[in-house]
């Protein structure tokens, strides 16, 4: 890394993740930045002998490029003392996550992956407890009542599938359980949502929280509203009652049906969400706005 610096003349290093990357910064004789999104913060900082590493090369970096308030408050419990951050968030293709076109093309693409038409929640991640995606099963469950032809769809894969699996079967709610979804698929898995949904929450004492929430983005500028559960940064991807809602504990499976009843029992509530979520990507969370910001931090 010291020789490719060398090579380009490089006047600063950014470096990502900041343990173990960080423990080469004095090497380089270079001035360098760190970038901090979550939990490669929060686990290490606290932990002794890592926070004793990472409070050190967070002291020496020029700046932290922080993915939001969330970790840059993680970055500053480690530092131990302040430390110049600059918050730039997760950014989305909003040309690549769009709305789709008319209600004939999310039918079509309903048909195409084997969805009738009623309600379709919508939740992808890796399927790790932390997401919440029993609490997901429990409150569509509930909801069947209301909304019969409810359907829910969980996408990727990982360690708490089969439980899941299990915690489907035993509500009796059949779910569609995608697995590992193609790059080139997700628009339409997002666009066919009337409900995007992953109520994740902190585990561990707080050892394990969402960063930010990407796919919240996603869901957002598909024109999906959105559920989150309130764990790490995801307030700052939703924006509750304007985007969508923000479950202050999303352990309640009945608030989270809640949250979901009132977006789908409100059509006026969903498409002015849906807007708002939209308009929000639009003017704040665009590549071109993110590499702006991050291109003045720079300078």
């Amino acid at each position: 890394m010291r020789s490719l610096a060398h090579q380009v003349d490089a006047e600063l290093v950014i470096l990502d993740p900041a343990l173990p990357l960080g423990h080469l910064a004095p090497s380089l004789g270079i001035p360098y930045a760190v970038i901090a999104h979550g939990a490669e913060v929060a686990l290490p900082g606290r932990l002794p002998v890592a926070k004793h590493l990472l409070r050190r090369v967070l002291l020496g970096a020029e700046f932290v490029i922080s993915a939001g308030g969330y970790p840059a408050a993680e970055a500053l419990r480690a530092a131990g003392k302040p430390i110049e951050t600059v918050v730039i968030p997760p950014g989305v293709d909003g040309c690549r996550f769009a709305p789709l076109s008319s209600a004939a093309v999310i039918g079509q693409h309903r048909e195409r992956l084997g969805l009738g038409d009623g309600p379709v929640i919508v939740g992808l991640s890796r399927l790790v407890p932390r997401k919440g995606f029993d609490r997901t099963i429990a409150a569509v469950a509930a909801l069947r009542s209301e909304f019969p032809d409810i359907q829910l769809v969980i996408g990727g894969t990982g360690r708490d599938e089969s439980r899941l699996e299990r915690i489907a079967n035993k509500a009796d709610l059949p779910v569609r359980f995608l697995g590992r979804i193609e790059e080139s698929e997700l628009p339409f898995i997002y666009g066919v949502a009337d409900v995007f949904v992953m109520p994740c929450r902190s585990r561990w004492a707080g050892l394990e929280q969402e960063g930010f929430g990407i796919v919240f983005l996603e869901a957002a500028a598909s024109g999906v509203p959105q559920v989150a559960g309130l764990s790490g940064g995801s307030h700052e991807a939703v924006v509750d009652g304007v985007t969508g809602y923000v479950i202050n504990d999303p352990k309640e499976s009945g608030a989270i049906a809640d949250a979901i009843h009132s977006i789908l029992a409100s059509p006026s509530r969903r498409s002015e969400m849906s807007q708002r979520s939209r308009e929000r990507v639009e003017s704040s969370l665009s590549y071109d706005i993110l590499a702006e910001q991050l291109r003045a931090a720079l300078s």
